[in-house]
């Protein structure tokens, strides 16, 4: 295509310069790429009515996930406003309106049978580190050794979404599986070493492929879960345990409180001590006396 040499550069230099992520880069530019396939010219000769008819494409054609359009039209107006310097109309380009899905979550039996699935030693600490400290599965593979912190029992995240760092509380039951993990693996960089050895780390392809073998051998769970399944469910058993929603929020990184706010939706309540309102009203007995 001709504006992929000409605007690729551009791009790069715009996306250094604000401090976006590797994976939102990526991203950004595979949506641009499809825009620009989509209007068949370079987006800098296309305007509104190019971008809604877009827009209004990604809603209804079934190809894109709710998430996908989001992020469609943040990186257009990324393109647009950072790039091109031109004026993004809201009005005329109203941000989708996508449909809110909950997170999928495991029982912590159904957590217990999925761990009990995973034979390698190495796969297997690497899900409970996430299920542990509600760890992204990027922030899971770029922890180091030196992220362990045994003395103040923390584990320091330093890979955070927005580069934001952040500690959370090192289980030690957690803390003993990755002692005989050391003695077994003996990793000299990043806790989860790669395939290169020392100065590289587990990629996240590869923590996806532990969940999606440990499926195969977990019938009796039926839900799709993947490693981060298990980020949510950290949050979810959390808020069943008691802890504060607060607490949460900073130990899952979340800079909006509503994003933690949506496990409110998933966890399992315990109804046992709750007394129905009917139960109280006074005068009951005459009430329900067929007169």
């Amino acid at each position: 295509m001709n504006y992929y040499d000409k605007f690729k550069k551009r791009f790069e230099q715009e996306a250094v310069l604000r401090n976006l992520s590797e994976r939102t880069r990526k991203s950004y530019w595979w949506h641009i790429a499809d825009y620009s396939n989509f209007c068949k010219k370079d987006p800098e000769h296309t305007g509104v009515e190019e971008l809604r008819a877009y827009f209004q494409s990604m809603l209804t054609d079934g190809n894109h996930k709710p998430g996908s359009v989001k992020m469609g039209y943040y990186a257009l107006r990324f393109l647009f406003t950072n790039i091109y310097h031109k004026e993004w109309a809201k009005e005329y380009l109203p941000t989708p309106k996508v449909a809110k899905t909950l997170p999928l979550v495991l029982s912590k039996d159904e957590v217990s049978d999925v761990l009990g699935a995973i034979d390698n030693f190495k796969h297997r600490a690497i899900i409970m580190l996430i299920y542990s400290t509600g760890a992204r599965v990027s922030e899971s593979v770029n922890i180091k050794l030196t992220d362990i912190d045994s003395r103040r029992m923390q584990v320091n995240i330093q890979e955070g979404k927005g580069l934001k760092q952040r500690k959370v509380p090192l289980s030690p039951v957690l803390l003993s599986v990755l002692r005989d993990y050391y003695k077994k693996y003996k990793p000299q960089h990043y806790l989860f070493e790669g395939a290169g050895g020392k100065g590289t780390h587990l990629g996240i392809t590869a923590v996806r492929t532990i969940c999606i073998n440990a499926r195969h051998r977990t019938p009796q769970v039926k839900k799709p879960y993947t490693p981060h399944t298990f980020r949510h469910c950290f949050a979810t058993h959390h808020l069943e345990q008691g802890t504060n929603i607060l607490v949460i929020q900073r130990l899952m990184g979340h800079s909006d409180l509503s994003n933690t706010l949506k496990y409110l939706h998933v966890q399992q309540l315990n109804t046992s001590q709750v007394v129905n309102p009917l139960d109280t009203l006074e005068g009951l007995e005459g009430l329900c006396r067929n007169k």
